[in-house]
């Protein structure tokens, strides 16, 4: 019996480290956007004095989740780790059933934009998770830490940590966004508005002679000798919709986002956040990047001053939602090449 038991800990806490490993490294390999996630916590709870240190806040919590879990997989101070385990879980556990209920969040950004969880799965998952730590906490016996521990513990420390630092330097190691290398983005937007146009008007009608009832769209042109009885509205399908933010817009305010996609050959969209924040190292790659290609072929996409920017540096630029530019770009000032609207690489100012 108490094998057996034994058993069910040991798979219990491989899972529950498992879970933890997975979770920072998710977090780690994409650390602007777990600041994100972690920016958007702290507006939730009126906490934007902390906003910034949203990317310190998301290291720490990348760092730590990875070597709890490795210290949970390789049993290392176990009573230790699993009672810091149960206090993280617990913290985080009242976090998202808050986030649930009273102060409705959405995505929690547990597992940052590799998976995405419904809040009340978050808060069963974290229920779940809870229980198992409680149980190792109460029934691991206290365990010095040797040499070999403090060893892995410091490994287990300063590889996530140097995975956040490459991370913060270049971009993303696996981007989950919808704008990742090799991704058809004239294809894809192009057919995600389709799809919106669906929705209209649905004409009930009955036939003169037989009496049948048939649907037909209102825009066509089948009804014509049908007797309306009814009208439908149809919304347009709404879930799945990756692009529904993507909108590029010129200094007069006029959306070119078709107009930019259907560009023929190559073409560098120059990714600028704030110009404010521009130094001599993002000249330096603006340069360089001039050097490659002609200017007609660069186009600036930015959350700031379009016009401003476009007196600075000469070249067109388009105004885009701060949201969305920097789901494109994780970087502050980047580049996003496409090859007849597909997306052939991206680059942040540093790799220019």
């Amino acid at each position: 019996m108490k094998c057996r038991a034994d058993i069910i800990l040991t798979i219990g806490r491989w899972l529950l480290g498992a879970l933890f490993l997975f979770s920072g490294f998710v977090k780690s390999v994409d650390t602007v956007g777990t600041s994100i996630y972690v920016e958007k916590y702290l507006v939730t709870y009126s906490a934007e004095w902390l906003m910034p240190a949203s990317v310190v806040l998301a290291v720490v919590l990348g760092v730590v989740e990875m070597a709890l879990g490795v210290m949970l997989i390789l049993r290392i101070a176990p009573r230790k780790v699993a009672a810091t385990t149960t206090l993280v879980l617990l913290f985080f556990t009242t976090l998202t059933l808050l986030s649930a209920t009273l102060l409705p969040l959405g995505e929690c950004g547990c597992f940052g934009d590799a998976v995405k969880l419904a809040p009340w799965g978050t808060v069963l998952k974290n229920v779940v998770a809870l229980a198992v730590a409680v149980v190792l906490w109460r029934r691991s016996e206290p365990q010095p830490l040797c040499r070999r521990d403090v060893v892995v513990t410091t490994v287990a420390l300063l590889i996530p940590l140097i995975i956040n630092i490459y991370v913060l330097r270049h971009l993303p190691l696996i981007d989950f966004l919808p704008y990742k290398v090799s991704t058809a983005l004239r294809d894809e937007i192009v057919a995600e508005r389709q799809r919106a146009d669906e929705g209209g008007e649905l004409l009930v009608c009955r036939h003169p002679e037989s009496g049948e009832i048939r649907e037909f769209d209102a825009r066509g042109d089948e009804w014509y000798d049908w007797d309306v009885v009814d009208v439908r509205s149809v919304a347009p399908p709404t879930e799945d919709m990756l692009y529904a933010d993507f909108r590029l817009y010129n200094k007069f305010g006029e959306e070119c986002s078709e107009e930019l996609l259907m560009r023929e050959g190559v073409v560098a969209w120059l990714c600028i956040r704030d110009v404010e924040q521009l130094d001599d190292d993002h000249f330096a790659a603006i340069e360089r990047l001039k050097a490659h290609y002609p200017a007609e072929r660069i186009v600036v996409l930015t959350s700031d001053d379009v016009e401003a920017l476009n007196q600075f540096l000469g070249f067109e630029c388009y105004a885009v939602d701060a949201m969305t530019l920097r789901s494109m770009m994780r970087a502050e000032v980047g580049v996003i090449i496409l090859d007849d609207g597909v997306i052939v690489d991206k680059r942040a100012y540093g790799d220019i």
